[in-house]
């Protein structure tokens, strides 16, 4: 948390901007390790979490509360739609509520233009992680990696390299295949 806080720090200086995404990193770093822990998303810490980072975009020059409430049901609203089709296609849950609610506090406080990247990022990531679990544990498909770490490392990166993740944006956008 230390490293986070001075990193925190540097990007944003001891504003209010700094201290509502001080608040939210520590939610994430307790997330991480409680979902490693025990695989479960702890609601007492993202659904307040959901309303403070609308609250927060209120008053941070870094996000508009239209950013933060389409964050909020876009991100919320993939991940369940996600779970839905996974449901139906294979009749067990392949990802828990708390996921959902995690990526709806996300949205709240980056706002809905973090979604690609931080999906992205920790799909990516977790499956890297998970191929690796499967072949390690011998389980196929039977083994459970917690999804929760990925987003919450994920939302990270985006909050301190933004600028970086969108420079990679558009390198890839503007990417032309050589004839």
């Amino acid at each position: 948390m230390g490293l986070l806080a001075t990193a925190l720090l540097y990007r944003f200086g001891p504003t209010i901007t700094g201290a509502g995404f001080l608040l939210f990193s520590a939610a994430l770093l307790v997330i991480i390790w409680i979902d490693i822990a025990h695989q479960i998303i702890p609601d007492v810490i993202s659904l307040p979490g959901i309303g403070i980072g609308l609250l927060f975009s209120f008053f941070s020059p870094f996000i508009t509360w239209q950013s933060s409430l389409i964050g909020i049901l876009a991100g919320g609203g993939i991940l369940y739609a996600i779970a839905l089709i996974y449901l139906f296609w294979r009749g067990i849950d392949g990802m828990g509520g708390g996921d959902i609610k995690l990526l709806a506090m996300i949205g709240a406080f980056l706002g809905w233009q973090a979604l690609p990247f931080v999906i992205f990022a920790s799909s990516l990531s977790g499956s890297l992680v998970g191929l690796s679990a499967m072949i390690k544990q011998k389980k196929g498909g039977q083994t459970r990696i917690p999804f929760g770490p990925f987003l919450s490392i994920s939302a990270l990166i985006y909050l301190l390299f933004q600028k970086y993740v969108f420079e990679l944006y558009q390198l890839y956008l503007n990417y032309t295949i050589p004839s």
